[in-house]
């Protein structure tokens, strides 16, 4: 094997056929070139194959060839570079076998197919040193100048290199370009002394509703309502002069169409890159309506959260007013029935209430009885969370009143819920009635308990329900209707 770290081009007549050939070659540029360098090296040198390689970045024990020369034209392939002379040039040799290399490296099934007896490479690299691939001959001979051989890859190789780094800089370009192109952020690049746009993106286009010909035509400050020309020259300043290398803000785009759209931008400016400037934008319209949204659920939970404390303290000053001796079962007894109109608020996300389930889960300590004495009748109607709540209140006092005095304190009685809606004076009217049967005689009280008030001051205050209760010597017959708009959820309506 000879090494060698400079080379001198002597005036043979192999080389001077060599430079006169490298001339021919000179107007060929991009992956062009490669096929034309290994058909050039094989005229030149005589053999009978000579292939250009380069190295797998995801791999670097492989190798993939992008041009072969076998006495012509030949399909390219993949190879491991483990046990082989290219494995010498991989770690920057320059290497050359005269002969016998078969027997160097035996390991080499490659080379015993080819039947090959010499071989010689240079490693291709790029302007900072990496070595990007090689360039390889070989031949069924041995190699009669050595030294030649050398000198005339070395003659293809500079050019050879700066073409393959040329491929890979185009690739990885390509790549980041229809990376950019298909993000979902906004990207645009602007140029720092006209400050038009040069690219952007499909997805800020899109949004913009500009195609390209339109924008290269504008400034940031025409899709930046909230910027004047001289107000956005002013704020690049800090990353004109170096002061910051990024710059990070919120503002508004408008489209062509005149709407405007929230966006985050991050900018940075690039003055040995093609002086340009470089902005990716995410647009915030999403999480704007998010934060909205929280901003939304938090002032509802608030008002809401006010709101049962409010009912929490009129039922404990009214418990212990009129139930004193029986404050704190009565109290708590009130409370649960609060809490159960609240869980199903929760299970239905405090929008609309089924209405039979708001029974259901006020009479729940009642299940028993549900469906034999306890009868249920009437469609499918949905509440707002605030009727859930004082009509969920008014049974629960129903039912506590008839499993103390009325239908349900024996073991005969019946009650029966039913609901409906009917068109009063042209107007839609939402009806709920309780009646007893086969309870107790009914004796009416002088005074009218908290129950009560509940049941007919707070439906009619907050709902503007007609509230009814007879006292039949039979049973109690409770009768509430309240407008639907009033009542029912928007759903239903």
């Amino acid at each position: 094997m000879t090494r060698i770290d400079r080379v001198i081009f002597p005036r043979s007549p192999l080389v001077q056929n060599a430079l006169a050939i490298l001339a021919e070659t000179s107007k060929i540029v991009g992956e062009g070139y490669f096929p034309v360098l290994v058909e050039a090296l094989a005229r030149s040198l005589s053999v009978r194959w000579v292939f250009v390689g380069k190295f797998d970045r995801a791999d670097p024990t492989r190798s993939e060839t992008i041009a072969f020369w076998d006495n012509g034209p030949a399909e390219n392939f993949s190879y491991s570079l483990e046990n082989t002379p290219c494995a010498n040039v991989a770690s920057d040799s320059v290497c050359c076998f005269p002969d016998n290399i078969c027997d160097l490296f035996p390991d080499d099934q490659l080379l015993i197919d080819m039947g090959a007896r010499s071989y010689a490479g240079m490693p291709l690299r790029a302007a900072d040193g990496r070595v990007l691939g090689l360039v390889a001959v070989l031949d069924e001979e041995p190699f009669s100048d050595p030294e030649a051989v050398e000198n005339i890859i070395a003659l293809f190789s500079g050019r050879a290199a700066a073409e393959l780094e040329r491929l890979a800089t185009r690739s990885v370009n390509e790549q980041l370009g229809r990376i950019v192109e298909a993000s979902v952020s906004e990207a645009f690049v602007f140029n720092g002394d006209s400050y038009q746009f040069e690219l952007v993106n499909r997805g800020a286009r899109q949004n913009l509703g500009y195609t390209m010909e339109e924008l290269r035509t504008l400034t940031p400050w025409d899709i930046k309502p909230e910027f004047s020309k001289d107000e956005f020259l002013a704020f690049l300043q800090p990353l004109i002069s170096g002061e910051e290398e990024t710059l990070v803000f919120e503002t508004v785009h408008v489209r062509k169409d005149g709407s405007t759209y929230p966006v985050c931008v991050q900018l940075q400016y690039f003055p040995d890159v093609g002086n340009v400037f470089f902005a990716s934008i995410t647009d915030e319209t999403e999480k704007k309506k998010q934060e909205d949204h929280e901003r939304l659920i938090l002032r509802e939970m608030s008002h809401r959260a006010k709101n049962v404390l409010a009912i929490v303290q009129v039922l404990a000053r009214q418990t212990v007013k009129n139930h004193p001796e029986d404050y704190l079962a009565s109290l708590e007894a009130r409370i649960a029935a609060l809490s159960a109109s609240h869980d199903i608020l929760i299970r239905n996300e405090w929008k609309a209430v089924p209405l039979q389930d708001l029974v259901r889960s006020q009479l729940a300590h009642f299940r028993d009885l549900l469906e034999s004495r306890i009868q249920l009748s009437g469609p499918h109607i949905l509440l707002t969370a605030q009727a859930a709540q004082g009509f969920g209140l008014a049974l629960h006092e129903l039912g506590t009143n008839a499993a103390k005095y009325g239908a349900l304190s024996n073991a005969d009685g019946i009650v029966t819920i039913s609901w409906q809606e009917i068109c009063e004076g042209g107007e839609q009217v939402f009806e709920l009635t309780w009646k007893e049967a086969g309870g107790p005689e009914v004796i009416p009280s002088e005074t009218k308990g908290f129950g009560s008030f509940l049941i007919e001051k707070g439906l009619s205050s907050q709902f503007g329900a007609d509230v009814r209760i007879a006292f039949d010597r039979t049973g109690i017959v409770a009768r509430f209707r309240a407008p639907c708009d009033r009542v029912q959820a928007d759903e239903q309506r």
